[in-house]
């Protein structure tokens, strides 16, 4: 990789908080010139420059005539990318921000790239790419739990589990090119042999595991999309008020109330779950109506886990056979039988076999139970832990996967060239998961994800 075409001498600068009213805004240098150019804009309380002041420390002041200001300074290589690092806190707003921002740029700097902060820290070996893509998990965690695997791999967690499986397959290849370059007896040769199949067997089954854990990291970081559907005022609004612990839908004893489909995220067990209240499925000819329950059925369709909402108040109508009849086929289905507190005539014998959870949505009664169930079937009965590690997008899991089929491809191939060709193949797949052997093309289209202050 051309490291002087990245511009890693220039003195970058950006804002790092969202522009808009608010208390605090951060104006954001790295480079070796950043505390030279500090120099030229911050005046101190006592007049010193920052040039001189030490790493780690903080200090009040003035931006020419723009602001009031808290300046820090981070000497390298002790900073987040490994440079000198400084940010100026100033009031918060778009007049402030831009007005630091245009003086730090007339002053030598250059506005930063999209994630380049983050994209220095890698190059300068702080981070590895795991870890630097972990930074954006975190930034877009949803749950404490989300953020609790974000912060295990940019503490290292999954990265130390790569490396481990690259270290086992360089070890492979060693005894691989050690059978090529010095031949010895037959006897030799077949232990050899035998050992080098043992350990691609025991990294296979240890890339297994990482390629398991993809829906996990998936899961956690988009979340689950879930449709409430069912027949009109058989309380999907009430349930998803529950749910939410906050009344977002409107909730009226009129049958039709929701004629479009009405999204929020809710955390279930530490899961985003994207919540969609969809309309009453029903026959009908307003023009609204017709849109709203075509709307439910595009909904269910695209749905990663459905809660089928009947009354317990009533028996099966028509349109609850309809919408059982559509939805039948689908894998992921709770059945939510809801107003319990009303008397029974609902006949359940009728339902298709799926997961039947009994609510009242009014009462908050059943609620939890509903809960424990959605978590069960997303996870399949095995909830991701604190200490979770794992793939966390598509970019990896495509490596990983590749990586994969050549551990496999080794172990079926008989002569030792050929399987030093797929081991040799591995092991720089895994390089691009870390960045050992990662493209400049590559890393751009990771930091095009950033925004530009980070």
């Amino acid at each position: 990789m051309d490291m002087n075409k990245l511009n890693l001498d220039d003195t970058i600068v950006a804002i790092s908080t969202p522009v808009g009213e608010g208390g605090i805004g951060i104006v954001r240098l790295s480079g070796k010139n950043a505390l030279k150019v500090a120099d030229r804009i911050f005046v101190s309380k006592n007049g010193k420059k920052p040039s001189r002041f030490k790493t780690y420390t903080v200090h009040y002041g003035h931006i020419a005539n723009i602001d009031e200001v808290i300046l820090t300074v981070m000497r390298a290589p002790r900073s987040y990318t490994k440079e000198h690092v400084v940010e100026i806190n100033c009031h918060s707003g778009i007049v402030p921000l831009k007005k630091i921002l245009d003086l730090v740029l007339k002053n030598g700097a250059r506005l930063a790239e999209p994630g380049e902060f983050t994209k220095r820290a890698f190059l300068n070996g702080r981070i590895d790419i795991l870890q630097a893509e972990s930074v954006l998990d975190i930034i877009r965690a949803k749950t404490d739990l989300s953020l609790r695997a974000a912060l295990n791999n940019l503490e290292g967690a999954f990265s130390k589990k790569i490396n481990a499986v690259r270290d086992e397959l360089i070890g492979v290849l060693a005894h691989i090119e050690a059978s090529i370059d010095f031949p010895e007896e037959e006897d030799v040769d077949r232990i050899r042999r035998k050992e080098i199949q043992h350990n691609l067997r025991r990294v296979s089954k240890d890339m297994r595991k990482f390629i398991s854990t993809a829906d996990q990291g998936k899961i956690l970081r988009q979340g689950i999309k879930t449709v409430i559907c069912g027949s009109p005022n058989v309380g999907k609004s009430s349930l998803m008020n529950a749910l939410l612990r906050d009344c977002r839908a409107i909730v009226t004893h009129l049958p039709g109330t929701t004629r479009d489909t009405i999204e929020e995220i809710v955390n279930i067990k530490g899961v985003p779950v994207v919540l969609i209240d969809t309309a009453g499925i029903s026959a009908t000819s307003h023009p609204i109506e017709k849109e709203g329950v075509k709307r439910s059925h595009s909904s269910i369709e695209t749905a990663d886990l459905i809660l089928l909402v009947l009354d317990h108040g009533r028996k099966l109508s028509r349109r609850d056979k309809e919408i059982i009849r559509i939805i039948k086929d689908k894998e992921n289905v709770i059945i939510v039988i809801n107003k319990k507190d009303l008397k029974k005539r609902i006949d359940i014998g009728g339902l298709p076999k799926r997961r039947i959870v009994y609510t009242s949505a009014i009462r908050q009664t059943g609620i939890d139970r509903l809960e424990d169930t959605v978590n069960d079937i997303i996870f399949k009965g095995k909830a991701p832990t604190a200490d979770l590690a794992s793939i966390s997008n598509d970019r990896q899991l495509g490596v990983l996967q590749r990586s994969f089929e050549d551990v496999k491809a080794a172990l079926d191939k008989a002569p030792v060239d050929c399987i030093a060709v797929y081991v040799r193949s591995a092991i720089e797949s895994l390089g691009e998961i870390t960045g050992h052997t990662i493209t400049e093309q590559a890393l751009d289209r990771i930091f095009a994800e950033f925004c530009i202050g980070k």
